[in-house]
């Protein structure tokens, strides 16, 4: 419990953490965070933004801000002055609140521009960043910016901690963990159905757009071959769901069974033979899940283009980058063609062999992770720094 003096009261008051998730999957493993932080501390306050996940595990809420996800040079230039007027609108409320500790919970291209501010704006707070900004892939010169702004780097992939002590030695990291392991987990007793495919286009408004009518397409290639196929359509929440089914019914129709559900459950997903899916979170869950995927992404032609010039690593799908090798199939950018897709799903479909030898490798990268039990160890590191908040 922490005290602050106010001028209107100098009582004990709840420790106040803001939190700052600006997309679907940080607003996911906000709302696991926000359990774990209030199992160990029931009094506590969380205040911030973030999105419906937040919200209903204790957040309250000053805007939902991963409902307005983009990702891309020319997608975030398009929304400047609404990102701005967020960040106005997230610094006036820690001014107000002086909460005793900040969590920026991924979403790098915002949270990396407002960590200077909150830094000058609140000298005496901890500010913690969950989820590290993946600077080790591109743009390693936001390391000074973390290492100036930050109190501690709460990482979620296992060779970040050793990549930061070289490249920022003073900024303090800790490996917790990847909370995809608490959220969603293999069931050894769950069975397969060979002819159920996933489609798993992505979260963001952006990614929808530009993944689904390909993996569609795919879809019915698919199914011209294999007519006993059964595709899956998992979005994370409604408003990604009712997107996608928009865009379907603009679609040539459908030449297969077809369902959809909300949420990667394994009462879903660990059901299903192979994933279609976008590059992100999903691509590590249906790893975490064990079953085969093929990896799609595209995204508007100059963020790539200048993406090119920046990216430092080989690959996209995190199993790849952390393999180091093409574990998993990518279709990225032109190479992004319903067609192509088809034949590399059907060849897993049809080859046992090289399903089998995708699915131990994985299963070999997914035990790097570690232990279930991230958002508890991030949340026991935040309070730590929180009791101690005025003094930096």
């Amino acid at each position: 419990m922490a005290t602050r003096s106010s001028e209107t009261s100098t009582s004990l008051r709840p420790l106040t953490i803001l939190m700052v998730a600006g997309e679907p999957s940080g607003d996911a493993h906000g709302a696991d965070l926000i359990s774990a932080l209030k199992e160990q501390q029931p009094q506590l306050r969380i205040i911030g933004v973030g999105g419906p996940k937040m919200v209903a595990a204790g957040q309250e809420q000053l805007f939902d801000m991963a409902a307005h996800a983009v990702l891309g040079l020319t997608e975030v230039i398009k929304k400047y002055f609404k990102f701005r007027q967020f960040r106005s609108q997230i610094l006036a409320l820690a001014k107000k609140e002086q909460p005793d500790a900040v969590v920026l919970i991924d979403c790098s291209g915002f949270n990396l521009r407002l960590s200077p501010y909150l830094r000058k704006g609140l000298p005496k707070a901890k500010i913690v960043y969950y989820i590290s900004p993946q600077v080790w892939a591109s743009r390693a010169g936001r390391v000074k910016i973390m290492q100036r702004d930050l109190d501690l780097v709460l990482s979620i992939l296992p060779f970040e901690k050793a990549w930061f002590a070289q490249a920022a030695p003073k900024l303090n990291v800790q490996w917790v963990g990847h909370p995809v392991l608490d959220r969603i987990r293999k069931a050894d007793d769950t069975e397969i159905n060979p002819n159920w495919i996933a489609l798993l286009p992505g979260s963001r408004k952006t990614e929808i757009e530009a993944h689904l009518p390909d993996l569609w397409e795919a879809a019915r290639i698919m199914s011209r071959a294999k007519p006993d196929l059964k595709f899956i359509l998992l979005s994370p929440n409604e408003a990604s769901q009712k997107l996608a089914l928009h865009l379907i019914a603009q679609l040539p129709a459908p030449n297969f069974a077809f369902e959809y559900n909300i949420g990667y459950a394994i009462s879903h997903l660990s059901r299903c033979a192979l994933a279609l899916v976008a590059s992100g979170t999903a691509s590590l869950e249906c790893a975490v899940v064990g079953i085969p995927q093929v990896v799609v992404y595209r995204v508007h032609p100059l963020t790539y283009a200048v993406g090119r010039r920046v990216v430092k690593v080989k690959h996209l799908s995190i199993i790849n980058v952390m393999a180091n090798e093409a574990v998993v199939p990518e279709f990225i950018q032109d190479n992004l063609e319903p067609t192509a897709v088809a034949e590399a799903a059907l060849g897993l479909l049809d080859d046992p062999v090289q399903r089998e030898a995708m699915q131990k490798r994985v299963s070999q990268i997914v035990d790097t992770l570690g232990e279930p039990g991230a958002s508890k160890r991030a949340a026991k590191a935040i309070l730590f720094e929180a009791a101690f908040a005025g003094k930096r």
